[in-house]
């Protein structure tokens, strides 16, 4: 594993700014205490959201072990990268793809190779769509700039690609700058996002 240091948003701590970790290739370790932090949390939220008959978040049943598994079956070239705290409790993690078959649709851009965004998560108790007190904000954005910093390191220009949930349309758009290229009727209708490479 790899870690640099970031800063993330603790919104009980008055919204300071706070230092976390990138962490790069985050080891079985880190992602089984994802799951079963994540998972433990969640159950307790869906129940809550559930009896209150309020929608539960969309991507509610993931485990990122089974994902990675799924990746090392299908001998895919991908990359990891996940967030840690001051107290390196894991609060995020991303899942990119990268290959000869990932190529950009952008018009003056196509069939440049481009990364992936496969999946990608922050912590339940950071969602403030379904938490009255989230802990952390701005984890999606540290993990998609360095969806970003990757794919120029790999020479892509920056490039990225990926299908979004519903609920998280607005994130990729307003904040991460992404351009929206219409629903894929082959990827049950979800929008498809790709960002303007470096420098354009």
């Amino acid at each position: 594993m790899k870690f640099e240091s970031i800063e993330i948003i603790d919104n009980l701590n008055q919204g300071r700014r706070v230092e976390a970790f990138l962490v790069e290739d985050p080891d079985d370790e880190y992602i089984e205490a994802a799951d079963k932090l994540w998972q433990v949390y969640r159950r307790r939220l869906i129940a809550t959201l559930k009896a209150s008959n309020k929608p539960v978040p969309e991507h509610h049943h993931w485990s990122w072990e089974w994902k990675l598994q799924q990746e090392l079956k299908r001998d895919s070239l991908f990359k990891c990268f996940g967030i840690l705290d001051s107290d390196y409790e894991p609060q995020g993690l991303m899942l990119l793809n990268y290959g000869r078959e990932y190529l950009s649709r952008l018009p003056g851009q196509e069939s440049r190779l481009l990364i992936y965004l496969a999946y990608i998560e922050s912590a339940p108790w950071n969602l403030r769509e379904y938490c009255e007190s989230p802990r952390y904000a701005e984890v999606g954005k540290e993990l998609y700039k360095a969806a970003v910093e990757y794919s120029n390191r790999l020479g892509f220009g920056g490039r990225i690609g990926l299908y979004s949930l519903p609920g998280v349309e607005k994130f990729y758009e307003n904040v991460c700058r992404m351009i929206p290229l219409g629903p894929d009727p082959n990827r049950e209708n979800l929008m498809y996002f790709e960002s303007q490479p470096i420098g354009q």
